[in-house]
């Protein structure tokens, strides 16, 4: 049993990136790897030996069984006793809540699995726990949201039906009730189209049975939907509902976490007021073209005394004022909804000459005879709110200036975008030192090389990372250095992650392995499997040998490192030795081997550098690279990467960096 801790199998599970524990049958601890120190602070020096359930301590504060245990009962014991406790095979599965652990509310997700000696019998248990705190606030927050969401749409003050993929209606809120006099009690579970019954006294498709239809099928049936994105919308005219009825109606779909569609959601709104309204007023409408261009912006009209002498829905709408009960008053009783006082609105300046507005108001901006001005009202119906307001002078036929129309615009939610916008561009700052960090600071240097590395990314986060791993940590040759440049498919965040994944894995791998190919396979096999977005990585790797000046790489689909040969000015390239990584599994990476005389420089470097291009769209190119390479061989390997990268840049002055660039330079001394 010991030598489940020894050798190869020790060091697996002390690299094991989730908390993990061995015991015996007698329940001595004899194994408790890094992670579970870090999860417990308990260090495996002072655990390792000991049993009677002191392993419990960290987690419990008692000594108590834990799903270890649960291995060494028969199935039946365990589903007797722990009815939580999922058994696939032989191995043990729980979610488990620790009200007090380490001074907080935590949840974890254990595993636990027997292990056997040669003979086949049952010499010890191996149990894995994974923090799922974060996870299990998240479900419990869906949970809220979902429950709130039910609030919500219950509350609505449209009239709204909502439906399952099947046609059966899941929801049906009270302004729904109220509209058809259908209760919820009588409606939900039905399908069949039953919730077309009170509008058209049939059963037939409505809006919300239209979103499961594919666009051209929409098209071609029904000419009078408007299709925005995924939404329909429609005004109807419905003549045997309440005798008739103008309806405005918006269906959407809704989908679940996968992205597949569920359901659907209409909403409905009596419009019929509005519509005759509309036809009431279409004479007046066309007199008043100049106002009609405004709408449907919230929109009032002064004449020269101040008089409102129009007021929209839509400002009837923003405001909740009746367009009777302004209309015809003045001295400035427009400005009370939204200031709660009386005082001059954006109209009240359209009045005055230009240079006395630009004098007096100093945040009004003039586009011609127009004035355009965001405002914020901290107190607008009891909450915050952002404006953007436009007001232009009228006249008549003559030129007579005979009023002014002002329109307002409640961009609240794009101020608050706006915001989150700017936080998101902070986080990303954040981000971007995060990963910053992840990059030597400090190149390691091993004797008789020169080494210099850079990367210059295109956006606050990206792709593109480069690293050199010392091998004192491992029994290797003295004066042995891991040498990476590599490249994320891909751009921004999305890069940045899987940089940060590859990274990770290729480090733990060259450390493990002592095979460069070694190390790439593995690395490829790991990527692979976990890069579900169909990303890939081009990398370059090898190991640096002081002892006989060599540099042993795996190309894997990377731009070809230059070699410079200081001997007789000549250039090599050290061409893809394998594919790309995250490809396919399972595939085999050659190793070559280059000797690396004094003086001669090798220039690793991303396609962000040859691909670079200037004003006229031309691409900076490998040509431009070599001859850099070959006229500044001669300087220090600092010296040689900052002309590259000043090279690139003073090429593509005025165009902007589209690809992260990477550079590492090794000269033999």
């Amino acid at each position: 049993m010991a030598g489940l801790t020894n050798g190869y199998s020790g060091d697996i599970i002390d690299f094991l990136p989730d908390a993990t524990f061995v015991i015996d049958t007698e329940g001595l601890v004899i194994a408790w790897n890094k992670a579970m120190e870090q999860m417990t602070g308990v260090a495996a020096r002072d655990i390792l030996g000991h049993g009677d359930y002191e392993y419990a301590l960290p987690f419990y504060g008692v000594r108590q069984p834990m799903l270890a245990n649960l291995i060494f009962f028969t199935g039946d014991e365990v589903e007797q006793r722990y009815d939580t406790v999922q058994r696939i095979g032989d191995t043990l599965v729980v979610d488990i809540h620790i009200a007090d652990f380490q001074g907080r509310s935590a949840y974890f997700w254990a595993k636990a699995s027997p292990l056997y000696g040669p003979d086949g019998a049952v010499v010890g248990a191996i149990e894995t726990v994974r923090d799922i705190t974060d996870r299990k606030l998240a479900e419990q927050d869906a949970e809220h949201n979902s429950r709130e969401l039910a609030e919500i749409i219950a509350f609505l003050p449209d009239a709204t039906v909502v439906v399952d993929k099947n046609g059966t209606v899941i929801a049906w809120n009270r302004a729904m009730e109220e509209m058809t006099g259908v209760p919820a009690a009588e409606m939900v579970g039905r399908g069949d189209y039953e919730y077309a019954l009170p509008f058209y006294g049939e059963r037939r498709p409505i809006l919300v049975d239209l979103v499961f239809l594919s666009a051209e099928e929409l098209t071609d049936r029904y000419d009078h939907i408007e299709r925005v994105g995924d939404t329909l919308v429609v005004d109807i005219l419905l003549p045997a509902f309440k005798d008739g009825v103008y309806l405005w109606a918006k269906a959407s779909p809704l989908y679940d976490s996968e992205g597949n569609i569920s359901g659907a959601i209409e909403t409905v709104r009596d419009i019929t007021d509005r519509k005759l309204a509309e036809l009431e007023a279409e004479e007046s409408r066309r007199k008043l073209a100049q106002i009609i261009g405004f709408l449907p912006d919230a929109t009032f009209v002064i004449d020269t005394d101040g008089v409102v002498i129009a007021w929209n829905k839509a400002m009837e709408e923003m405001t909740g004022v009746a367009a009777g009960d302004v209309v015809g008053h003045g001295d400035h009783e427009y400005a009370l909804p939204f200031y709660g006082v009386r005082k001059p609105m954006l109209a009240n300046l359209a009045f005055l000459p230009g240079d006395e507005v630009e004098r007096r108001y100093d945040t009004v901006e003039r586009v011609g005879d127009t004035l355009v001005v965001d405002i914020h009202i901290p107190d607008f119906q009891g909450r915050s709110a952002y404006f953007w307001a436009k007001a232009s002078p009228l006249y008549d036929d003559e030129g007579v200036l005979t009023g002014a129309v002002e329109t307002i615009r409640d961009i609240t939610d794009r101020k608050e975008m706006e915001e989150r916008v700017a936080r998101s561009n902070a986080e990303l700052e954040i981000a971007g030192e995060i990963q910053q960090s992840f990059l030597p600071e400090v190149i390691p240097q091993v004797s008789g090389f020169d080494i210099a590395a850079r990367s210059v990314m295109a956006k606050e986060v990206g792709g593109d990372f480069f690293d050199v791993i010392p091998f004192e940590v491992m029994a290797l040759e003295q004066g042995t250095l891991g040498v990476l440049i590599a490249d994320v498919s891909g751009k921004g965040v999305p890069a940045a992650l899987f940089m940060a994944l590859s990274r990770i894995v290729v480090r733990v791998n060259a450390l493990w392995h002592r095979d460069v190919a070694k190390t790439i396979e593995s690395s490829n096999n790991i990527i692979t499997q976990d890069s579900k977005a169909g990303m890939f990585v081009t990398l370059f790797y090898g190991t640096l040998s002081e002892r006989d000046r060599t540099l042993t790489y795996v190309n894997a689909g990377h731009n070809p490192p230059l070699v410079y040969r200081a001997a007789d000015g000549s250039l090599e390239r050290l061409l893809p030795t394998g594919i790309i990584l995250g490809a396919r599994l399972e595939r085999e990476y050659a190793a070559r081997t280059v000797a690396i005389g004094p003086d001669d420089v090798v220039v690793l470097y991303t396609d962000g550098i040859t691909e670079a291009v200037d004003h006229d769209l031309q691409m900076f190119g490998e040509e431009r690279l070599q001859a850099l390479v070959r006229n500044y061989a001669g300087e220090p390997a600092g010296e040689i990467l900052q002309v590259i990268l000043d090279s690139v840049e003073a090429f593509a002055t005025g165009e902007p960096q589209f690809d992260d660039m990477t550079v590492m330079v090794i000269k033999g001394q």
